[in-house]
């Protein structure tokens, strides 16, 4: 497998700082959310509308997971604008998309990341119709395969309110996260992706306020510990 560098998507900030214990409080969260599923392996993250965080929330998130010794994979769904895949492997031919057509060859369209136990499956060229793909029944032998090769599996898609395809990913996993950013996601747009996803009768396991300001005060409470 090669090997790639972190990115912008991941924090490189100090370990005990108020930022790097928001993600890891927002990991925890998750973590006892699951606890309730009869399955919690395969994980969607979304989102009502593009430009709200999900990719560096579930990047981070993931990689908090990988930090535990779980072996973990971060996949790229977002066959329209695949933000991991441009950050990590923007010039990857093989990917999701030749995994697809070819599952023997699954393996080595996994990439290795600078953090041990994450690792990264990018989409690869995209297709002309990304709907075809998703609706396809391609994807369930391969999220079954990938199943038995890691113990975490984090799905990130295009926005469920705007595009349909997040809609048919559900369906193939175990729960769903909904990231939503201060002050600029309407609340009927939370509603109406909160719908979407009930729709699918996957469960909806939490939510992600991203985006939100805190004072020097609501900060240095972390400074004591």
């Amino acid at each position: 497998m090669a090997r790639f560098k972190k990115n912008q998507l991941f924090f490189a900030g100090k370990t005990k700082s108020f930022e790097a214990e928001k993600i890891r409080s927002a990991q925890v969260s998750l973590q006892f959310s699951l606890t309730g599923l009869e399955k919690a392996q395969t994980i969607m993250f979304t989102s009502a509308n593009k430009g709200e965080g999900k990719t560096f929330c579930i990047s981070n998130i993931a990689k908090e997971y990988a930090k535990q010794g779980k072996k973990v994979l971060l996949v790229d769904l977002d066959l329209h604008r695949p933000r991991l895949s441009q950050a990590i492997a923007p010039m990857e031919q093989g990917g999701l998309m030749k995994a697809i057509r070819d599952l023997s060859t699954l393996e080595k369209q996994i990439l290795s990341l600078e953090e041990e136990n994450l690792f990264f499956l990018p989409t690869g060229p995209l297709p002309a119709n990304p709907l075809e793909v998703v609706s396809s029944g391609l994807l369930g032998p391969l999220f079954s395969k990938l199943e038995a090769s890691f113990d975490m599996i984090f799905i990130d898609t295009p926005p469920v309110r705007v595009i349909s395809d997040g809609r048919m990913i559900a369906t193939l996993c175990d729960g769903v996260v909904l990231v939503v950013r201060n002050g600029v996601t309407k609340l009927n747009e939370v509603e109406e992706a909160k719908a979407h996803i009930e729709n699918t009768g996957v469960p909806i396991i939490g939510g992600i306020l991203n985006g939100q300001q805190y004072n020097k005060k609501e900060k240095n409470t972390y400074a004591y510990y």
